[in-house]
């Protein structure tokens, strides 16, 4: 009876074994059988695109996306996410590159290296999916810019004003239009190439500015003259100073609610010089003529934006070579996006406080959607209530 028990025991034993072994048999087989699967149905790598030919573009322009994919190398197989990724990236063409795509099922393309604002990235997009800043939904609006919420804002000064890179009249990327992005506002460009302030030759001096224009229907001006005076007039400073005291008067006159800003020539190289102590045809220094303006503006109540202090390192002797377009004044495209930052900051740091009018305005707003708010919830609150009884 007891060899019986044994052998038993034994057999089940035996048999568990067997069936333990053959699960793990099949678990196996099934965990093959799935690698297999995933190893047939992983993704083939994509083909590679490419280059054809590329082309240098001499000033590099800034633009933002409309849509596509941004690829992070020219065989076009990997990316650094999709234009949504990049909305409010400022991006700058560096190169024009034609593809060949036929390996993709696509034929040839032109597509731009860019790079990003603050060169962080680097990629290749379409070329149909840049659009120019001043185009398109593009919000980079600054910090507390809605002190200009609704402020209409005219730019006075000469060509650095009017976006000229010492080769050509730039379209899009000016430094008004950048302050139109940043402070989120309307902003009309009135820069003049080759304006003065101590003359009346070229139809768009500071004088002949300020008499035709209906400064009536501006909230704010800006005023940046002077870079023409000290390295193309005899005028002397004391005239040059008459002439903006006259005209700062007569804006004021004009429109007496008009907020001005003064903005200083950057500094400039003549004959590959730095011109900030080099007398020029005028008998004065570009420091002596940025300090006598420096002065007026703030006699008359007017913030002054000094590049010498409140942006040392824009131009400098060591940068100027790329910072200047034509390493002697004009700034580039990007100096330009630079410019309109810093302004934009000054213009807001320096704001006037709100009118008891604009603060009731605020408040009306502010209490009419707190008003909304309550609303809705008590209309929530009602539902609720409803639903509740109905259980």
């Amino acid at each position: 009876m007891k060899n019986t028990y044994q052998k038993v025991t034994l057999a089940l034993g035996l048999g568990l074994l067997v069936l333990s072994g053959a699960a793990t048999a099949n678990a196996a087989a099934k965990k093959k059988d799935t690698t297999d699967k995933e190893t047939t149905v992983k993704e083939k790598p994509k083909p590679a695109a490419s280059v054809i030919s590329s082309t240098d573009i001499d000033e590099q322009l800034p633009y933002h996306l409309s849509g596509g994919q941004v690829y992070s190398s020219t065989d076009l197989t990997t990316t650094l996410g999709s234009w949504k990724k990049f909305a409010n990236t400022t991006w700058y063409s560096v190169k024009d590159v034609k593809m060949d795509r036929s390996s993709q099922g696509s034929g040839n393309s032109l597509f731009t290296q860019i790079q990003s604002g603050n060169k962080k990235y680097t990629a290749w997009v379409w070329h149909g999916y840049l659009q120019p800043v001043t185009k398109g939904t593009f919000n980079i609006a600054a910090k507390d810019s809605s002190v200009f919420k609704n402020k209409k804002v005219v730019t006075l000064g000469d060509s650095i004003t009017h976006g000229y890179d010492g080769m050509e009249n730039l379209e899009d990327g000016t430094y008004p239009q950048w302050l139109q992005r940043y402070l989120n506002t309307s902003v009309d460009n009135l820069g003049y190439n080759g304006a003065f302030l101590a003359t009346e030759s070229t139809g768009g001096d500071l004088t002949t500015m300020v008499d035709k224009t209906d400064l009536s229907k501006y909230d704010v001006a800006t005023i940046a003259y002077g870079t023409n005076d000290y390295g193309h007039s005899r005028y002397t400073l004391d005239a040059v100073k008459d002439v903006l005291v006259d005209d700062i008067h007569t804006m004021k006159q004009k429109n007496k609610k008009l907020v001005i800003y003064g903005i200083l020539p950057i500094t400039r190289y003549d004959n590959d010089q730095n011109s900030d102590d080099v007398a020029g045809i005028g008998g004065y220094t570009m420091n002596e003529l940025r300090d006598m303006l420096a002065n007026v503006y703030k006699s008359e109540g007017i913030p002054v934006l000094d590049w010498r202090n409140d942006a040392k390192q824009l131009i400098t002797d060591s940068n100027r070579t790329y910072r200047l377009f034509d390493e002697r004044l004009h700034p580039s495209a990007r100096t330009y996006q630079m410019m309109g930052s810093e302004i934009a900051k000054f213009m807001i740091a320096n704001a006037p406080e709100p009118s008891e009018k604009e603060n009731t305005d605020k408040n009306t707003s502010k209490s009419k959607t707190q008003s909304k708010s309550k609303s809705k919830s008590s209309t929530k609150t009602t539902v609720k209530t409803k639903t509740t009884n109905k259980k």
